[in-house]
């Protein structure tokens, strides 16, 4: 079954390609089902220059909608979130009247107020902390389907006591509260040489513990990139030795089974 939940397009502000180009082409490459996840605009603008413009969202969520309609495939409307206890009733709002959630930690907040991101240099011992203190938190408030890229964390760090540490708290919260975890493609294609970047190895290894089943998504951000990943997302599940998660429909919400189950 081919599919892909983790999808942004132009809406993010760092992505590009329509709605319903993405789900041409879906459909073209025989997909079955077909999530869309922009990033979650604030009321407050908070990382307006990763998001939509909160007036954007009617028209990202019709946008959905209206391809949900013609394309011959099952297409969800979702959004990514990054949690936060300040906007838990914001992020309950939003899940009432879409098809799903997911989260990802792309900010960290420091004890001076500031923020900082996994995706810079400079992410301390005590950010990848507060980092697997935040992934518990989004996966603790029920309302995200599953983590998304859980070890972006290794971006532009080794993998350390630290990084283990922190893996152990993310994987096995994860296990003890049914929230599977992604293997993200679009880290596939940002390895650097200083770096394994992630996916990474040591936490799947690590992950797998915990857990023998993960989703698998390409995290696209083009058109091009909606399946480019997916053969390599599945060889790294095998040589980690985890099984690949399938989506289903019940009842108005996303569930999961084994490609086994199906």
């Amino acid at each position: 079954m081919l599919y892909n939940l983790h999808t942004h397009s132009h809406y993010c502000g760092h992505g590009s390609g329509e709605i319903h180009e993405y789900a041409d082409y879906a459909a073209s490459r025989g997909f079955s089902m077909l999530g869309f996840s922009e990033h979650c605009p604030l009321p407050d603008g908070s990382f307006s220059s990763t998001r939509m413009p909160f007036s954007s969202m009617e028209k990202y969520e019709s946008d959905v909608r209206a391809s949900g309609k013609l394309a011959p495939l099952q297409i969800y409307l979702g959004y990514e979130i990054d949690y936060s206890e300040h906007f838990d009733s914001f992020y309950r709002m939003i899940s009432d009247r879409t098809d799903y959630l997911i989260a990802g930690v792309h900010f960290v907040e420091r004890p001076d107020g500031t923020y900082h991101s996994p995706f810079y240099a400079g992410f301390s011992d005590d950010d990848v902390r507060r980092y697997a203190d935040a992934a518990v938190k989004a996966m603790e408030s029920g309302l995200i389907s599953f983590l998304a890229h859980p070890d972006v964390f290794l971006c532009n760090r080794r993998f350390d006591k630290v990084a283990e540490d922190a893996s152990r708290i993310i994987a096995s919260a994860a296990a003890e509260l049914s929230v599977p975890l992604e293997i993200n493609g679009n880290g596939l294609m940002k390895r650097s040489t200083e770096y394994e970047g992630y996916p990474s190895s040591g936490f799947w290894r690590i992950a797998r513990e915990y857990a023998k089943t993960a989703v698998i998504s390409t995290d696209a951000h083009a058109v091009k990139n909606l399946d480019r990943t997916i053969p390599f997302c599945r060889a790294f599940a095998a040589d980690s030795g985890i099984g690949v998660l399938v989506p289903y429909a019940i009842d108005g919400h996303l569930g999961f089974r084994t490609e086994k189950e199906m």
